[in-house]
């Protein structure tokens, strides 16, 4: 089936104190769906559940993000998430904050 990106949206998301890679991860996929508003379904008569979601995420330890609570955070769709070594570790008075960075790309079916 073909399809077609739609939509990207990006943000990050920080752990200030728990040095917990999805913690960030979570948040920045929150705060990118925040951002986020997709009326283009009822423009189009396509079901939501059509749409394939690929949430590239951006940590330093990548092999620690819980895929299945980052995919949990999107209502529809078939979601795929996709860890990267990225993001940041920041050195914060004796601890260190973890900044995740993610970009959330959706894709629709193209009728023809």
């Amino acid at each position: 089936m073909t399809e077609q990106r739609l939509i990207i949206e990006m943000a990050q998301g920080v752990d200030l104190h728990g040095r917990d890679d999805t913690k960030a991860a979570r948040r920045a996929v929150e705060q990118a769906l925040q951002g986020a508003s997709l009326p283009i379904f009822g423009t189009l008569g396509v079901d939501r559940e059509e749409m394939r979601v690929v949430v590239h995420i951006g940590v330093p330890r990548p092999e620690a993000v819980d895929v299945d609570v980052i995919a949990g955070l999107l209502p529809y769709g078939s979601v795929e998430v996709v860890p990267e070594k990225g993001g940041l570790d920041v050195p914060v008075a004796g601890d260190v904050a973890v900044m995740a960075v993610a970009a959330i790309e959706v894709f629709l079916p193209v009728r023809g």
